[in-house]
């Protein structure tokens, strides 16, 4: 009895092995993953050259804003720091 269950498990076993779909290969993956890239950089959509002026205008604008800001900041702290030392010293 115990050699008939010992084989039916062995056949189950057969099955679901037999089921598994086998993985593609190394290069079969890579071919895939190119495919898949080519098909995404199709579905771009780049801005106008308008749009792009546009943003590269407003880069620029926050960049000279904040480092007006920092440079203020700067000439205060400068201001206070030497304030302070001449009033210790």
């Amino acid at each position: 009895m115990a050699k008939k269950e010992q084989t039916a498990s062995t056949n189950d076993k057969k099955q679901k092995n037999s089921g598994k779909e086998k993985k593609p290969g190394f290069f079969s993956r890579i071919g895939k993953w190119f495919r898949d890239l080519k098909s995404e950089c199709k579905k771009i959509v780049w801005p106008t050259r308008k749009q792009t002026t546009k943003n590269t205008a407003i880069v620029i604008a926050t960049i000279l804003v904040i480092g007006v800001f920092i440079w203020i900041l700067d000439a205060i702290f400068n201001l206070g720091i030497t304030t302070l030392i001449q009033v210790v010293a």
